[in-house]
């Protein structure tokens, strides 16, 4: 699960800059957590296979927590005003980013395991 874990958020921060330089150029910047998100937990569930889902909704929650918090500090705001002045969709976005990642990198390894058959006796 550690290792699911850290392939997902190093997945997430790459995908997160490579987005935001291909998308920029479309004006759609404002895709690039959304897709970061989903490629980023695609590839933690398909290596945690399952029980990924808590984990990926908690790694967001934490990365949430994390923007909110440094972006009031910069702004000098208190994080609730923050919180309340942003559009709920832009939080509903990324959580429902994670989960579908998640849920897709976990049906993605358990139909490859089923495709690959049984494991042979060792």
């Amino acid at each position: 699960m550690t290792r699911a874990i850290i392939v997902a958020i190093a997945v997430y921060i790459a995908a997160d800059a490579i987005f935001d330089r291909l998308l920029e150029p479309f004006g759609l910047g404002y895709l690039h957590a959304f897709g970061a998100m989903f490629v980023g937990m695609l590839a933690g569930g398909y290596l945690a296979r399952r029980g990924f889902l808590p984990v990926a909704l908690g790694l967001n929650l934490a990365f949430s927590a994390l923007t909110y918090g440094v972006v009031a500090q910069m702004r000098d705001q208190p994080v609730l005003e923050l919180i309340a002045a942003q559009h709920p969709m832009v939080s509903l976005g990324s959580f429902a980013g994670a989960a579908l990642g998640a849920l897709a990198g976990m049906r993605w390894r358990r139909a490859r395991a089923a495709a690959a058959g049984p494991a042979a006796p060792v």
